[in-house]
């Protein structure tokens, strides 16, 4: 078994504590307070960022609307009451806020980067808000490690480096976009089946 690496320090080596802090993760099924909460608790757990960040980031996520048509940041909600992909979307707001914090609060220090985790962040939204989750990642999560755990092939094709697994098995890595172009590739063979 192979020891992970996190900037060249082994990984049972980093306090954990820091290493918590470096992490965000973004999962397939969104977790949200118990209904009553308010938009802005359910996005920012910690209780961290300020009102304003709170609607930055639901502007940039194209969630602002809804929520102002239905009282805003403070008003009560219920996770019942927004689309699946919506529930994704307010999701990964809270990525950004929670990275938009870490700026804030360590500086130069904070722009370091960290480790991003995607579980099937996009499996519930349109192909556009795809792309604007993408563009999202590559510009705010610039300075990160990106792991995407995905089956929309379009969201990881300028990913440096696709792990291809069958049954829990690793069966492929390499470049996407060499892979794709590539015949007798599993990953290309994906891409193929997937554009017909």
């Amino acid at each position: 078994m192979e020891n992970v690496i996190i900037d060249d320090l082994p990984l049972h080596r980093l306090n954990r504590s820091v290493l918590r802090q470096r992490i965000i993760a973004v999962p397939q099924e969104a977790v949200f307070l118990p209904d009553g909460s308010t938009v802005q608790n359910n996005l920012d757990v910690a209780e961290e960022a300020t009102a304003e960040e709170c609607k930055g980031v639901l502007e940039s996520v194209g969630l602002w609307e809804f929520v102002e048509k239905r009282g805003g940041l403070n008003a009560g909600m219920n996770a019942s009451s927004f689309s699946a992909g919506q529930r994704q979307l307010l999701s990964f707001g809270r990525a950004l806020l929670r990275r938009s914090v870490r700026e804030r609060k360590f500086g130069a220090a904070g722009q370091l980067g960290g480790i991003l985790l995607l579980d099937e962040v996009s499996s519930s939204v349109d192909q556009q808000t795809e792309r604007i989750m993408q563009e999202t990642i590559r510009t705010e999560f610039k300075n990160y490690t990106v792991i995407a755990v995905s089956h929309r092939l379009d969201m990881i094709m300028d990913f440096d480096r696709v792990v291809v697994m069958d049954t829990g098995e690793i069966v492929e890595v390499g470049n996407p976009a060499m892979l794709a172009k590539e015949v007798g590739t599993r990953f290309g063979d994906l891409v193929r089946a997937g554009n017909k």
